[in-house]
């Protein structure tokens, strides 16, 4: 796959998006208290959502919209390295199960969300033509 060539303002759409999505992911976390990380899971469960519905409506985006949201701010509000270290952590104190739900739960939530999105919009778009 061909990587697109960007312009100044291309990056600068991501650098916004990605301000944006990391604020927001912050944000999400701010007053959660507890040992499961409920919070990373919801935002990578979020995030692919989101990411689907893009995907799937992407044909009506302008090319930086889609660095603004897709690049930028999905990249940035998803927390996969958080995801991680989170999971390590759970592991390290035994918590065994939980490190291994927070492992299953998004991963299978998001991959059955974002068939699910994507399948109820195409069928959309299918029908609208």
């Amino acid at each position: 796959m061909k990587t697109p060539r960007l312009s100044l303002m291309d990056i600068c759409y991501i650098g916004l998006g990605g301000m944006l999505g990391s604020l927001l992911r912050s944000w999400v976390g701010f007053g959660f208290e507890g040992d499961f990380p409920v919070p990373t899971m919801l935002v990578n469960i979020l995030g692919a959502c989101a990411l689907a519905v893009l995907h799937a409506t992407q044909h009506r985006i302008h090319a930086q919209g889609r660095y603004l949201y897709m690049v930028g701010f999905c990249g940035s509000f998803t927390t996969v390295s958080l995801f991680s270290y989170e999971t390590l952590q759970l592991a390290q104190n035994g918590a065994f199960l939980q490190a291994l739900l927070n492992i299953l739960v998004p991963v299978i939530c998001a991959l059955a969300l974002t068939v699910w999105i994507i399948s109820r919009l195409d069928r959309r778009e299918e029908a609208s033509q």
